[in-house]
C-alpha cells in the first residue's frame, strides 16, 4: 500500500513541474531593476517571511546587520548592494533590513544532494531543497533565467526577491548546489561579515555567472573565503567531473571526486567522518541499489529523492540538472505529499 501511495505522490509532485514559469534576470539592466518585475508579483509572501524572521530576531544581533549592509556591503559588494536596494524599496523596507534577511537565508538550508555518473557516462546533479517557512516557500520557489546580452547565462532554483542562489546550471559547462554546514558560532559568522567575507551563496552565483568550465568553478569554490562553512556539490559533463566540496570558512576540510569505482556521491548535512543523518546512509544504499546502469535523473527521482527519508514535511522542492543536455527542472512538492506524516517523518 505504501509504495502505492508514494507513487501517487510522485505523479502529483509532477504535474507541478516549474517549466513553463521562468523568470528572466537581465544582466544588462542597471542592478536597481532586475528584480522588480519578481519582487512586484510575490510581494505579500515576502513581506510575510520578511516579518517572520526581523520578529524573531534580537535587536541587537539585527542591528549589527544593519551595520555590515551599510560599512561593508556597499563598499565591496555594489552590485548586490543595489540590487538589494532595488528590491527594499518595492517592499517598502530600508536596505539594510532585506540585507539580514539574506544572511539568515544562508544558514538555513537542510537538504540532499547527489552528484552520479548517468548509465550514458554522463554526469548529473540532483537536490532535494529542505527549508524553514516550507509552505510560503513552496509558493515562491521560482525558476530564474540568467542572461546577458540576449544570452542565457545560468538556469537557477531560486526564492522569489532573493539575490543569492542555491542550485544553478550552467548549461554546457556544469551544474552546482549548496547544502548547509551548520552554522556554528554566530559570533563568528557575524564578524566575517563585518570584515567583508561573502555570503556562499553570493559565491555560488559569482561562480555560475563568471566561471567557464568546470575546473574554474571548482577552483573558485575551493580558494574562496565565506562566512560561514557549507557543502559544495558540482557536476561537470563526462568523465569524473564530479565533486563533493566540505567547506570550512577559509579553508577546505575535505574533497571527494567522482572515480573510475565511484560513480556516485551523496551529500546531506554531516561531515563525511561524522554521518549524524540517516539520510547519508540511506541515500547511499539507495544510490548502489539503483545502480549505474540503471541511473538518470529520472530515476533518481523516483527510487531516491521522492522516498523517505529524502522526501520530508519541509521538502520545498527538488530539481534536475544535466550540464552537457542543458536540462534543468524544478518540481515543488505539495501539501499532499507530506499531510500523511506517518510516511515521510
Amino acid at each position: 500500500m505504501k509504495s502505492i501511495i508514494i507513487l501517487v505522490l510522485i505523479a502529483l509532485s509532477v504535474e507541478n513541474v516549474l517549466g513553463d514559469k521562468e523568470y528572466v534576470i537581465d544582466l544588462n539592466l542597471p542592478p536597481k531593476d532586475r528584480y522588480r518585475h519578481i519582487v512586484n508579483e510575490y510581494k505579500n509572501s515576502v513581506l510575510q517571511i520578511f516579518d517572520t524572521i526581523k520578529n524573531g530576531t534580537s535587536k541587537d544581533i539585527w542591528g549589527i546587520l544593519l551595520n555590515a549592509y551599510s560599512t561593508v556591503v556597499v563598499n565591496m559588494y555594489k552590485e548586490y548592494a543595489e540590487e538589494i536596494a532595488g528590491i527594499a524599496a518595492i517592499l517598502g523596507v530600508t536596505a539594510g533590513d532585506y540585507y539580514a534577511i539574506n544572511c539568515f537565508y544562508e544558514l538555513m538550508v537542510m537538504c540532499t544532494s547527489i552528484v552520479a555518473r548517468d548509465k550514458n557516462n554522463n554526469l548529473i546533479l540532483a537536490r532535494n531543497f529542505d527549508f524553514g517557512f516550507t509552505e510560503i516557500l513552496r509558493k515562491i520557489h521560482i525558476n530564474v533565467v540568467y542572461m546577458r546580452n540576449n544570452k542565457v547565462v545560468a538556469k537557477c532554483g531560486n526564492i522569489a526577491g532573493y539575490v543569492g542562489v542555491f542550485t544553478c546550471l550552467k548549461p554546457g559547462a556544469f551544474a552546482v548546489s549548496m547544502n548547509a554546514r551548520g552554522m556554528g558560532n554566530l559570533q563568528d559568522f557575524i564578524s566575517r561579515l563585518l570584515q567583508g567575507k561573502i555570503l556562499t551563496t553570493w559565491l555560488l552565483r559569482d561562480t555560475t555567472l563568471k566561471a567557464e568550465t568546470y575546473e574554474d568553478a571548482v577552483k573558485e569554490i575551493k580558494t574562496a573565503m565565506t562566512v560561514s562553512g557549507s557543502y559544495i556539490i558540482i557536476a561537470g559533463m563526462k568523465g569524473n567531473e564530479g565533486t563533493v566540496i566540505t567547506r570550512a570558512r577559509d579553508s577546505i576540510v575535505s574533497s571527494r571526486e567522482i572515480s573510475k569505482d565511484t560513480w556516485y556521491l551523496v551529500k546531506c548535512n554531516s561531515d563525511d567522518n561524522v554521518i549524524t543523518d540517516e539520510r547519508t546512509n540511506w541515500a547511499n544504499e539507495a544510490m548502489t541499489k539503483l545502480k549505474q546502469s540503471n541511473t538518470n535523473l529520472d530515476t533518481i527521482l523516483s527510487n531516491v529523492l521522492m522516498q523517505h527519508p529524502l522526501l520530508r514535511s519541509n521538502t520545498v522542492s527538488t530539481i534536475l540538472m544535466s550540464p552537457i543536455d542543458n536540462y534543468f527542472k524544478s518540481i515543488i512538492a505539495t501539501k499532499e505529499i507530506t499531510e500523511d506524516s506517518s510516511l515521510f517523518d
